[in-house]
């Protein structure tokens, strides 16, 4: 059992600066971890969000996350969160939240989510219809859904080749900055961990 030490000194900052910033190893683990993830479980979805307004801070795009989530999950099975299926039975949805930067300088982030196990009746067209009038209503960050130039949402269906790494190229554009390791949200994820 985790003590309060234990979880004081995980949640406390790397020591050394930029040294401390995920190094090839942490790269080949995480790809290792994603490989697996993907063996087990095929995404069937790749899901683009750009949040309105764009969060500035990690903590906000992994809350909006975890509120589309809710909102996906409860649509899909029609049910509320407590009578969702048993986990083994349910999507499996693995979030992570890139950097860009904005016409006035500024890192913002948008949220991309690899959906799998969605039952087979789900169509890209009906995902969009479900997220348009079950999840966005009420969601405040959800605008722009449609607009013609960068829209606020892309459903593609998951390519391995092209969507399996896709997310790891942030670590290396941001590896000096804050927080590289914060690409994949582990908290908000769905994943099969390392035993």
């Amino acid at each position: 059992m985790k003590t309060q030490h234990d979880l004081a000194t995980a949640n406390s900052r790397p020591e050394g600066g930029n040294d401390s910033r995920p190094d090839q190893n942490y790269l080949t683990m995480l790809q290792n971890l994603l490989k697996q993830q993907w063996d087990s479980y095929p995404p069937t979805w790749f899901i683009t969000i750009q949040w309105s307004p764009a969060p500035t801070e990690y903590q906000v795009a992994s809350g909006h996350a975890r509120h589309f989530r809710n909102k996906l999950l409860t649509a899909i099975y029609s049910c509320s969160l407590k009578n969702l299926p048993p986990k083994k039975d349910c999507c499996k949805l693995v979030w992570f939240h890139e950097r860009a930067q904005d016409p006035h300088g500024r890192l913002i982030y948008h949220s991309h989510l690899h959906l799998t196990k969605a039952p087979q009746v789900i169509s890209g067209l009906h995902l969009q219809w479900i997220i348009d009038t079950k999840v966005a209503p009420g969601f405040h960050c959800l605008k722009n859904l449609h607009r013609k130039h960068d829209p606020g949402l892309v459903i593609r269906p998951w390519n391995y080749d092209h969507h399996a790494f896709y997310n790891l190229k942030d670590y290396y554009r941001h590896k000096y900055q804050q927080d590289s390791d914060l690409v994949l949200d582990v908290l908000s994820s769905d994943l099969i961990l390392p035993k």
